[in-house]
């Protein structure tokens, strides 16, 4: 922990839907709370979360021992009205077949299967609509929206048994700031709203129609209001919030990239090498989909390989994770599977990702050019100081930081030939020999981003909330 992040005894309620035990898509909301958490000084550390029956087996967590700075953990069920009614219907569904079997009636037979199959397609249709908005207004504003009642109940609860000085709610999901947005109001406690990515304007969001969007966006409204500081993870982010928000003070909205703690790194031994020699080995550990496409990659790893036979070396992508595109990977890249130059290994957990990571020669980030989106897998990066290889727009969040700080090569999803390139001159040089370190990397750890948070939570356990 760090010294420098003294909350002077004060005591923190931390929202986050994703605490350990979880799985690997959960990693970066858990790493965020507990990076937080165990870099504060000198304070009592509550964390709210969801109940889960996930076995260690299946934790990407499990080499953590909790607690990791003294924090109680209080977990919630999900009241998930929506799965009850279908377990409701199925019931009701079985006992109307039990009785029309033993009545053996053809004629209620008739009726009842008229009513709840709905032959017509016209009203098919409109019972999918109407099915469809009720699945939405279940889940809303996000898939944990059934654990927002439960965790209201146990935050006031917390807050009051505890004498709570400040609540810190993270997301995605959403439902983590308003759970945290109603129990501040019903406490009067100091709210701490932290988005590890944009609610609005999210590129990745799916649509759950004009009504629930809007509603969405009135949400954020109230909790952006109401909150005492909003922390945001990226610059840019940080500006669509300023411009969004123009009369709310500037200086309610600070900036706290996830950042790396070194706690992690302590014991990480890079695993050891199957490739052959002569072998650039480039790492990913993640999911790839949709937009985050390493086809571009895979393609130049194709034309660099035949131009770097003769010297007797060869390019290597090892995909660590779930890999869904629009296409079979498996079959467009054959090629690069029978030669080894593709290996697509699967999910792993999040210690044993990160000694892959350490005995690759550079590790790639695959990242659309979203405008205020940076993957918290750079930070990871950062930490195993390896030479990084960013596939992105250079107009994009994480565009501009790599280019501001200097944080390895970029390369646009449109350059496969300079990406071809690039990765000939990688091999001719032998190059992660000769990579010097990043300059700015210090300034990416948590414990120098953990002391912003101590001390915005010592100003608002100071002051009153802000209603709205």
């Amino acid at each position: 922990m760090s010294e420098n992040a003294n909350l002077d005894g004060h005591s923190v309620l931390f929202i986050s839907y994703f605490y350990p035990p979880i799985e690997s898509t959960g990693v970066p909301g858990s790493m965020r709370t507990l990076k937080f958490i165990r870099n504060l000084y000198n304070g009592t550390f509550y964390v709210l979360t969801k109940k889960s029956s996930l076995t260690e087996e299946y934790n990407a967590m499990r080499h953590l021992t909790l607690p990791v700075n003294g924090e109680r953990v209080l977990r919630t069920i999900s009241l998930d009205i929506f799965h009850l009614a279908l377990s409701l219907r199925k019931n009701f569904r079985f006992l109307v077949s039990k009785i029309l079997k033993k009545n053996n009636s053809n004629e209620v037979h008739s009726v009842l299967n008229t009513s709840l199959t709905f032959n017509s397609r016209p009203a098919r249709s409109q019972f999918q609509r109407v099915k469809d908005f009720i699945y939405d207004l279940c889940y809303f504003p996000d898939q944990a929206g059934p654990w927002i009642l439960p965790a209201i109940i146990q935050g006031v609860r917390t807050v009051r048994k505890h004498n709570i000085s400040v609540v810190f709610a993270t997301g995605s999901p959403w439902s983590g700031l308003v759970s945290g947005y109603v129990i501040s109001r019903l406490t009067g406690k100091p709210l701490i709203v932290d988005f590890r990515d944009p609610w609005m304007n999210n590129p990745f969001h799916q649509s759950k129609g004009k009504l629930l969007d809007d509603w969405s966006a009135r949400l954020e409204r109230r909790v952006v209001r109401h909150a005492s500081a909003v922390s945001l993870n990226t610059h840019p982010l940080q500006s669509e919030f300023l411009q969004r928000y123009p009369d709310i003070p500037a200086t309610k909205f600070f900036v706290m990239p996830n950042g790396f703690d070194p706690a992690d790194f302590e014991d990480i031994e890079p695993e050891p090498r199957t490739t052959e020699g002569g072998t650039l080995l480039l790492c990913h550990a993640g999911f790839l989909y949709g937009v985050r496409d390493p086809a571009v990659l895979l393609e130049a790893i194709r034309k660099a390989n035949t131009a770097l036979a003769s010297l007797g070396k060869r390019i290597t992508f090892r995909q660590i994770g779930d890999v869904n595109l629009g296409y079979d990977i498996t079959e467009r890249f054959s090629d690069l599977i029978s030669d080894g130059s593709l290996i697509l290994d699967p999910a792993r957990p999040y210690k044993e990702c990160l000694s892959a990571l350490a005995s690759a020669d550079i590790v790639v980030n695959v990242q659309p050019g979203t405008r205020t989106q940076v993957p918290s897998k750079l930070y990871d990066y950062l930490a195993i100081n390896k030479p990084i290889l960013n596939i992105t727009s250079p107009d994009g969040a994480l565009g501009e930081l790599v280019l501001n700080k200097q944080l390895g090569d970029l390369v646009s999803f449109d350059q496969e030939a300079e990406l071809t390139e690039l990765l000939v001159a990688y091999g001719k040089e032998d190059y992660p020999k000769s990579f010097p370190g990043y300059e700015n990397r210090d300034e990416f750890s948590v414990s120098h981003i953990s002391s912003a948070l101590a001390e915005r939570i010592v100003q608002c356990a100071e002051t009153r909330p802000v209603n709205g």
